[in-house]
């Protein structure tokens, strides 16, 4: 009997700073990637390419009018390995593009529109030969810093869009021979307030390295301003406010959205169920390819 289970779906989103618009990367089977463009006034999505490989969702931005996405993909395959890029949301095919090689670093944020921290280190950040006068189009702002994989983009990500660091976590050994996971004997925890009323969203850390299932092992839950749990989600791969106040989060390969009253949290809305895509091997469109 066969025992293996189906494929877990993860979903990542990325809300753009000054528009109602956000990037959902949406992963499984495990090197199966889709990228989709999320409209946040009408609650659409349009649906756009997808890429075999990796791509490390936390190493990602979307520019301040949601128009761009940088992000770091790899399929550490020759010619490349692995490479940061910008494309055009919901596209993955490059506007401008710097190869890397390994997995340390790479990725960026936006600073701007059109200005990035690129985080490779000054040196390794030479665009590649077909892409000079494209990445001419963006200007770096700053490099990396020190070595890192998620972080340090993914700190600064967090801590440009609110969200504040609340227990750093404790952490025994990475051994993973008889777990599946490597848990934290105290979670690590961010929390973002409300910024409309006294509540903060809370992501608790609480593993790394889930066997078909997310890689960081992440609960939430809403607190009401004496730190007291006004709702739990708990394991959940993404959540965080909207430029509204309402709550989205992603959980089961679905998106969902739910208000909040003074009374307390309205029912949740399902979205969108993203567990039946399926790669068609579709080719970019042509708006894409250009820019």
């Amino acid at each position: 009997m066969n025992s293996r289970q189906p494929p877990s779906t993860r979903i990542w989103v990325i809300l753009a700073r000054k528009a109602p618009l956000a990037a959902v990367i949406r992963r499984g089977p495990n090197r199966h990637v889709q990228l989709l463009k999320w409209d946040l006034a009408a609650d659409t999505f349009e649906p756009g390419q997808w890429f075999k490989g990796r791509i490390y969702e936390r190493r990602c931005d979307v520019s301040p009018d949601g128009e761009l996405l940088i992000y770091f993909a790899a399929t550490y395959k020759q010619p490349l390995r692995s490479w940061t890029a910008i494309s055009k949301l919901p596209e993955f095919t490059a506007q401008a593009l710097w190869p890397k090689g390994d997995g340390w670093n790479g990725g960026g944020y936006f600073t701007g529109d059109r200005e990035i921290h690129l985080d490779h280190f000054p040196g390794d950040d030479v665009p590649h030969p077909d892409y000079q006068t494209r990445c001419r189009k963006f200007r770096i702002t700053s490099n990396a810093a020190w070595r890192g994989e998620d972080d340090p983009v993914w700190c600064s990500t967090r801590e440009r869009d609110g969200w504040v660091l609340h227990s750093n976590g404790v952490w025994g050994e990475y051994y993973l021979r008889d777990s599946s996971v490597h848990k934290a004997s105290v979670p690590e925890s961010w929390r973002r307030p409300h910024g409309q009323s006294p509540r903060s969203l809370e992501m608790s850390i609480e593993g790394i390295g889930m066997r078909n299932g997310p890689w960081y092992v992440t609960t939430y839950r809403v607190l009401d301003h004496l730190g007291s749990e006004v709702l739990r989600l708990g394991l959940t791969d993404w959540a965080d406010w909207d430029q509204r106040g309402d709550l989205l989060y992603a959980r089961h390969g679905c998106l969902y959205r739910q208000a909040f009253t003074e009374a307390g949290p309205s029912p949740a809305v399902k979205l969108i169920d993203l567990t039946a895509n399926k790669c068609p091997h579709l080719s970019a469109r042509d708006w894409a390819q250009t820019y």
